[in-house]
């Protein structure tokens, strides 16, 4: 019998999951094919049965930046990263300068753990008020502040009534770096399982829990190894933890690094952007969620973004993705952002079924849970054509896609029906089926 959870998960600032009680759902209905059971699944399950039997796949190591996971579920302990050189503890034996990472990194951590964060807007607010309420004209802000101060105009209009007093400053308290040097990036511990790592763990399921192993479900790459970094508490990320979360991935191994968090002001932004640059740089794929909002990201941002900030150019080796459903009539969740300009493709993330912590599983929804979709099928493709680079596998998905040749409901519109390519770039669902024939044909 397979073991599940309520879904009493709340939305979680960065962390971009909903409940799931309002959905029923077949539990492996994302891994199924428009063309045999009549959903906008990714057809992954026929792209097993068809396209890979008998075809030996090399692992991928695909990073998961999130809050954690849960190192001990049945369906993950198999499929984790380990790093051969390093040994558990206090020693730095393979000398990266993080002691004990064996797993993975947590980048949360001190002599405890980061787990309550307030919202990066009250943290911009609070932090430059003194600095920038009494400026009239952007002018006169120097330009070496002007990113900040533009973030703190943002960060005011979001205020709540609420938003009274400064919020208490969690991780500086337990990490004790010096948050605005990057250089300064050995900090942390070793420990993946920091409160909230339930959606970490639901996350690395969608891409490779075990598959055939009759435990809970199937991820969608066989041939995976899953890299714990954590960088995500209960609330707003940090973007220097981002940044050097993303630096270790690259630096260690990781081919495809999956962010399924995000925020609407980002105060360090360049860090991020160089460290995107740096994955850019070492061949290394991105996959983002777009956000839960229902808005629209090329009109109103969601960090961290394609887009850099100089000169608007965008990251050749980042997806962007948003949620859908199984059917026509629900194809767009209601709750995913979009953008004609930024999302690149749509994928499955209503009650998709995945791996929760103490061996158990849920279903759960959200734009958190449609980017280890896409993440599963780039390593799933990367596992089978392993020359590609991580542009061409990032074409590939984009040109494989299910178009989607009829109107659909646009988010927060009331009911107004608008075309697909409205919504992303593509206009279309990922199709792991078609991605796969496509790869095989550009070998």
């Amino acid at each position: 019998m397979k073991k599940q959870i309520g879904s009493k998960a709340a939305l979680i600032f960065g962390m971009l999951c909903l409940p799931m009680a309002m959905y029923a759902q077949k539990q492996d209905w994302h891994l199924q094919s428009k063309d045999i059971e009549k959903v906008y699944g990714t057809g992954v399950t026929r792209a097993y049965n068809e396209l890979l039997k008998g075809k030996t796949p090399k692992t991928v190591i695909v990073a998961v930046l999130d809050g954690g996971i849960d190192t001990l579920h049945e369906d993950l302990r198999a499929n984790l990263w380990r790093n051969e050189k390093e040994k558990a503890g206090n020693q730095d034996v393979d000398g990266n300068g993080y002691k004990g990472d064996v797993l993975g990194w947590n980048f949360l951590g001190g002599n405890g753990q980061v787990t309550a964060e307030s919202s990066e807007y009250q943290r911009v607010y609070f932090k430059y008020k003194s600095q920038f309420e009494n400026v009239q004209n952007e002018k006169d802000v120097k330009k070496k502040d002007r990113q900040h101060y533009h973030s703190w105009v943002l960060s005011k209009s979001l205020l709540k009534k609420a938003d009274t007093v400064a919020p208490i400053d969690f991780r500086g308290k337990e990490v004790k770096d010096d948050y605005f040097n990057i250089k300064d990036r050995f900090y942390g511990n070793a420990n993946l399982m920091g409160d909230p790592y339930f959606h970490g763990t639901h996350v690395a399921g969608i891409i490779g829990a075990e598959r055939g192993n009759g435990a809970g479900m199937d991820g969608i790459a066989a041939a995976v190894k899953l890299m714990g970094v954590r960088v995500v508490p209960n609330g707003d990320e940090y973007d220097k933890d981002v940044a050097l979360g993303i630096r270790y991935a690259v630096d260690n191994g990781a081919q495809i690094i999956n962010m399924s968090f995000g925020k609407r002001v980002s105060p360090e932004r360049k860090m991020v952007e160089d460290a995107i640059r740096y994955a850019e740089k070492k061949g290394v794929l991105i996959v983002n969620a777009a956000g839960n909002e229902g808005t629209d990201i090329d009109s109103i941002p969601h960090y961290p973004s394609p887009f850099h900030m100089k000169g608007n150019t965008r990251a050749s080796n980042m997806i962007t993705v948003g949620a859908s459903g199984s059917s026509e009539t629900a194809l767009v969740a209601a709750f995913s952002n979009y953008g004609d300009q930024t999302v690149d493709v749509f994928a499955p993330g209503v009650g998709i079924y995945s791996t929760l912590p103490d061996n158990k599983y849920s279903p759960l929804s959200g734009t958190s849970m449609a980017t280890p979709v896409v993440a599963g099928v780039a390593a799933l493709i990367k596992s089978y054509y392993p020359h590609l680079t991580a542009k061409q596998v990032k074409q590939i998905i984009e040109q494989s896609v299910t178009k989607i040749d009829f109107p659909v409901v646009k988010p927060k519109s009331g009911g107004k029906k608008v075309k697909m390519t409205e919504l992303c770039r593509t206009g279309g669902v990922v199709n792991a089926y078609e991605a796969l024939k496509m790869a095989e044909n550009m070998k």
